[in-house]
């Protein structure tokens, strides 16, 4: 459990309008928006002074995400990462979410050996083995989260982990979009149609993208990772994995394209 500040999200525009565009992407929101709604408590008792000081706090500020935090206990781009609409975000290998069990080569990380079971390494060694990775890529045993927030007494954001998926995780990387002076919001933008496409290959994967997360040679890249749970994938992981890496393959050559090859050597 840690305590967090949610960052203001800019210029949305552009990831909004795609999602405005789809109506199937539209009732999935609205499905999650419902649902959280309606499974959140947020009139107990005792509890007036403070609904009031986060409602007070998010119109002063203008910030709906805190708004909706009181009233779904997700943020606003929370929501649209749970309605399967925009990535989850990647904070790097050694980041909270997902946590890396292994190394490059795909040996368990110290002090893994005991979280990770015979069965699950043996699945995971397998596939390692077995699956060729596209340039510049590399598969890891890893665990994803879903992100829980929650106001404390004191208005501070508190964060948990829930629900954890334990699986292969294919980790590619993709031109630097915050050279080009470009948001997250923005970045997500430009990879919508490989992440609706990786949905459709893979219904129950979980995609990761981060923002200069990667380092090689003194140049900072984007990544984007895609988990497979080993329970929801175990039949048919190299399939999926040889299927994403089309589309991933794909999605980074259209970004070269439209961002230019300057600075972006990915060789």
């Amino acid at each position: 459990m840690m305590h967090t500040v949610l960052p203001r999200e800019e210029a949305v525009e552009a990831i909004f309008s795609k999602i405005v565009a789809s109506p199937a992407s539209c009732e999935q929101l609205r499905e999650v928006v419902y649902e959280h709604l309606e499974d959140e408590q947020i009139f107990e008792k005792n509890q007036a002074e403070h609904f009031t000081e986060v409602l007070f706090q998010a119109y002063k500020n203008g910030d709906i995400s805190a708004l909706l935090l009181e009233l779904c206990g997700r943020s606003m781009f929370d929501l649209l990462r749970e309605a399967y609409l925009i990535p989850k975000k990647f904070h790097g290998k050694a980041g909270e979410n997902p946590v890396l069990l292994t190394d490059v080569d795909g040996n368990l990380l110290p002090g893994k050996e005991q979280a990770v079971s015979g069965r699950e390494y043996e699945k995971f060694r397998n596939t390692y083995q077995l699956h060729e990775c596209a340039p510049r890529s590399k598969v890891y045993l890893a665990d994803g989260y879903d992100l829980i927030r929650s106001y404390t007494e004191g208005m501070q954001i508190e964060e948990t982990k829930e629900n954890r998926q334990r699986g292969v995780l294919a980790l590619y990387a993709l031109p630097d979009t915050c050279s080009l002076g470009l948001t997250e919001a923005q970045a997500y933008a430009m990879v919508w149609d490989t992440f609706h496409e990786i949905q459709m290959e893979a219904p129950r994967a979980i995609v990761y993208y981060g923002q200069e997360t990667g380092v090689r040679q003194k140049k900072e890249f984007d990544e984007i990772g895609i988990l497979l749970p080993i329970h929801e994938f175990e039949k048919k992981m190299l399939h999926h994995l040889h299927e994403i890496d089309g589309i991933v393959l794909t999605c980074r050559e259209k970004l070269l394209k439209r961002t230019g090859s300057d600075g972006l050597d990915l060789e």
